[in-house]
């Protein structure tokens, strides 16, 4: 099987975060703890790695010294990519656990993070490090809507930018690629519309297409006809699905074989190559993290050699590599 999927750029990322709180000391020997709701069941599927890489970090900020001396503690809990569920693991724990204690959340759902805003920068005033990079919360106004929410990787939009600068720069045509939108069908999946039409018209790419899918679609047949028949070259395919990937991908190596398609984030992770097989060939993407394979890398090495040590099957390594930089970035601003 070939695995030809392209990372089309590599981010090193650098976060400048300036968290609103006061620095921890260690004479009390409180633990910091860092509450991480992810997707290990739901709608979303199963990506235990969004909670390995945090515990596997904690483990590591604590062979190191902790938080001056100070246990980092990882509470990893399964907020299925559910609303009602998020919500009600966040006000448990706000609930019960000590203010001195309790110190950092971080959750992997857009929506969920939309529905915590008032109860998080209003009330609870708690730093929040976010998996969503989503443009309707980290705009030009975050810091004053949501001063507890953090990103943790360059916003959708610019993802997108970058995609459609690899492509342009690629086309081997005299005409403007010809590229189609396919999105999943909510608020999330229209974020990046105005930044993908920016960016559009500054590296002369033609957006031919938004197409929306739905969340239960059983097929994508339809609009992957309807793309052969508007002669477009490229497919922007804008998910988070696990399941819906895995369908989409397997289709498109039927209806549009010849047509490469991208993504983002979401699906950067090499997990497809085992969910999907050779229908993931021919995907690209752009991830704003480094891939297992970097071995120059400093982070990547102190990663890869804790999932050796601990001795774990990572598939989704873009997820894990995420959370293990939610843990370090909370570490370091406690430590500050």
């Amino acid at each position: 099987m070939k695995k030809h999927s392209c990372v089309c750029q590599g981010l090193a990322v650098v976060f400048v975060l300036v968290f609103l709180v006061f620095p921890v000391a260690a004479e009390d020997q409180k633990p910091v703890k860092m509450v991480h709701t992810v997707p290990l069941s739901g709608v979303l599927g199963s990506v235990p790695e969004t909670g390995l890489g945090l515990s596997d970090a904690a483990d590591y900020i604590n062979e190191t010294g902790g938080i001056g001396g100070r246990k980092f503690v990882a509470i990893v809990e399964d907020g299925r990519y559910d609303v009602p569920t998020t919500l009600g693991i966040f006000n448990r724990f706000a609930t019960s656990e000590p203010k001195d204690e309790f110190l950092y959340y971080s959750q992997f759902c857009t929506p969920c993070l939309k529905a915590l805003s008032e109860k998080v920068n209003q009330e609870e005033k708690l730093p929040v490090l976010a998996g969503s990079m989503s443009a309707l919360i980290f705009d030009d106004q975050v810091r004053e809507k949501a001063p507890y929410f953090f990103a943790t990787g360059p916003g959708y939009g610019e993802q997108w930018g970058m995609v459609l600068k690899y492509i342009k720069d690629n086309h081997k045509k005299k005409t403007p690629p010809r590229v189609a939108f396919h999105y999943f069908d909510n608020s999330t999946g229209r974020d990046p519309m105005e930044d993908l039409k920016k960016y559009a018209k500054k590296f002369g790419v033609e957006i031919v297409l938004m197409e929306p899918f739905s969340a239960t679609a059983q097929t994508f047949a339809p609009s992957f006809l309807k793309f052969r028949k508007e002669n477009v070259e490229y497919v922007l395919f804008w998910n988070w699905s696990l399941k819906i990937g895995v369908r989409y991908f397997k289709e498109a190596k039927k209806y549009i074989p010849n047509i490469p398609t991208f993504g983002v984030h979401w699906t950067a992770a090499n997990l497809f190559f085992y969910l999907a097989g050779e229908e993931y060939d021919n995907h690209y993407v752009v991830s704003g993290y480094p891939v297992e394979t970097e071995t120059d890398n400093e982070f990547v090495k102190i990663v890869t050699g804790m999932a050796k040590k601990k001795n774990r099957d990572v598939k989704a390594w873009a997820f894990y590599m995420q959370s293990w930089a939610m843990g370090q970035l909370a570490a370091e601003s406690a430590r500050q």
